[in-house]
């Protein structure tokens, strides 16, 4: 479970950095003073949860929960604070704890291990539909994603199955009017963090498999149309109706592959 903590109090956040860094399984992504810093940082990396100290500067730590609730409705939200007067204000942030100041170890301990039971994952199925127009479907509710890139990024991946693919394949095929230069390289990049949020956001994050310059996805996730005409589901084959990811040209070498393998099974 990654976690991040705010506190403008720098020796209560040494404090709770030290204690959070001894408990397992509990990694610390980031310890800031200032709510700003937090945000940027929760963002881009979207932790599973936070500990905010609520009597902050500029921006308390209420005001700053419900920001990471717009980025991440499921993050998990604990406050400090050395008063009991705004306990009521921070449960009806669904507030999975609130602890006072000066807390020890057990404190934390025991809110961290309640966290870690609330992160284990849950069962979520995970359907793909290629034939015809291209879709993901999370638990029966279509995904919506934030540009058509990411979705199309997405589409991609699954087209190679469990091929990894480099930046510069994924550009050539995404962007093939685009020259390969220092600006398409970053708008890729762009691209994939915001794939990875949503991915995130819907809880299937594991979907993705990022190492360096390769990326993939675990097709051992999906239930795919098109994965299943491959393994010789005869279902998939008789829904397959000369179709496939019909937004994207760089999907026509799959569809010519398709209609020679549905035209043998014919045979």
């Amino acid at each position: 479970m990654r976690i991040i903590l705010v506190d403008d109090d720098m020796a209560s956040l040494r404090l709770l950095t030290g204690f959070c860094s001894l408990i397992p399984d509990v990694t610390v992504a980031g310890s800031f003073s200032n709510a700003e810093d937090a945000f940027r940082f929760a963002s881009t990396w979207l932790p599973d949860a936070a500990i905010l100290d609520i009597i902050m500067p500029v921006q308390d730590g209420i005001t700053l929960a419900d920001r990471l609730y717009e980025i991440n409705p499921n993050i998990l939200i604990f406050f400090t604070t050395s008063s009991e007067q705004h306990a009521l204000s921070a449960f009806r942030r669904r507030a999975v704890s609130y602890i006072t100041k000066p807390y020890n170890f057990s404190d934390i301990f025991d809110a961290l291990e309640r966290a870690k039971m609330l992160c284990t994952p849950k069962q979520i199925h995970i359907r793909v539909r290629t034939f015809g127009h291209f879709d993901i479907f999370v638990n029966g509710t279509l995904l919506t994603f934030p540009r058509q890139k990411c979705k199309e990024l997405l589409a991609f991946f699954i087209d190679r199955r469990s091929g990894a693919v480099s930046a510069e394949q994924i550009i050539d095929a995404l962007w093939e009017e685009r020259c390969y230069d220092s600006t398409v390289r970053a708008y890729f990049h762009v691209v994939l963090r915001d794939l990875k949020k949503t991915l995130k956001q819907a809880g299937i994050e594991s979907l993705l498999i990022c190492s360096r310059n390769q990326n993939a996805i675990n097709p051992s996730l999906l239930d795919c149309d098109y994965y299943r005409f491959l393994d010789g589901d005869i279902s998939a084959i008789h829904e397959f109706n000369d179709e496939y990811m019909v937004d994207y040209s760089w999907a026509e070498p799959t569809v010519a592959m398709l209609m020679k393998k549905k035209q043998e099974f014919v045979q």
